[in-house]
């Protein structure tokens, strides 16, 4: 509320009074004539008036004593009496009428009372509105380390999710890997069968053998067949055999005096040593001489002429 230093004598100190609607005709058109021209003073009238309005919320209600209502009533006829009769007399010359500044001190009173209780009701509204305003960053704060908690789970899940991906990969990868190694030691379990049965054809008792001999003299290649008289079986030993172009493979053959027999094709490793499982249509030796050839993949039916081993049965 604005506080103004006004002379109790002057207009400006009715303006209370005003506020209350306690001032007579002449007082309030002279204070209503000063208003227009002080903002300030309409200022602090609406103030007061924000302020009575709230009056009747300030004070307990209670019951006027019986004099006060008798008193009352009959102001009320003797104003209702003076009305009637204004309007039948002639116009007495207005008198001065006593001024309202006595009202002041009980209006001042009460208006100190009130602002006393609605600074200590705002008091108790700031304190409240503290505590909530507290509560609430307190909440806020909470709310803060909870996402921040569900943020780094979310992180935590992701690279959970990533190591699982990983271990995945790489359970793929041995299962891959064991697959091969699988493969591989089947093969080597048959290279191993297939070694022990060529290990035992040629130790076995009456086993014979024959050379094999380069057929070209800028080829250093030998080997050795064994073979059962009346099998068909038999097993060829060589070594020196020069690498292959690509696309190029070795092919065995039988002969007799009816012209060659194509026997299985095989390749050789960068040494040039391997060995060979042949199986001829009869009898071995019923044929007369045996010879190796460089020939295209998948083999041919008749020998070609490039001959790089040969033997006689």
């Amino acid at each position: 509320m604005i506080a103004h230093d006004h002379d109790p004598s002057s207009p400006a100190s009715q303006i209370g009074a005003y506020a209350l609607g306690a001032l007579d005709l002449e007082d309030r058109l002279t204070l209503e004539a000063l208003l227009e021209r002080s903002p300030e003073l309409q200022e602090e009238l609406q103030q007061l008036r924000q302020v009575v309005a709230l009056l009747p919320y300030a004070a307990p209600s209670v019951t006027p004593p019986a004099h006060v209502r008798e008193r009352l009533f009959a102001r009320i006829a003797a104003a209702k009496a003076e009305s009637g009769a204004s309007r039948t007399a002639p116009p007495i010359a207005a008198t001065p009428r006593p001024r309202s500044g006595w009202l002041m001190p009980g209006i001042i009173a009460v208006l100190t009372a009130l602002v006393i209780v609605l600074s200590l009701a705002t008091l108790s509204l700031s304190s409240s509105i503290a505590r909530l305003d507290e509560s609430n960053r307190e909440l806020v704060a909470r709310m803060e380390r909870l996402q921040q908690t569900l943020s780094e789970a979310e992180i935590r899940q992701e690279q959970l999710s990533a190591q699982l991906a990983a271990g995945q990969e790489q359970l793929n990868v041995l299962a891959t890997r064991l697959v091969a190694s699988e493969e591989r030691i089947a093969r080597l379990s048959a290279d191993l069968a297939r070694d022990d049965y060529l290990i035992s054809f040629i130790s076995a008792p009456g086993v014979a053998t024959r050379p094999l001999r380069s057929a070209s003299s800028g080829v250093m290649a030998q080997g050795e067949m064994y073979m059962y008289p009346g099998h068909s079986s038999a097993v060829v030993i060589f070594s020196g055999l020069p690498p292959l172009a690509p696309g190029q493979v070795y092919q065995f053959w039988f002969a007799d005096e009816n012209g060659q027999v194509a026997g299985k094709t095989f390749v050789v490793d960068p040494t040039g040593i391997g060995y060979i499982l042949v199986e001829a249509p009869r009898e071995v030796n019923a044929f007369r001489e045996v010879m190796i050839t460089v020939e295209p993949s998948g083999g041919s039916s008749s020998p070609s002429q490039n001959v790089i081993l040969e033997g006689a049965l």
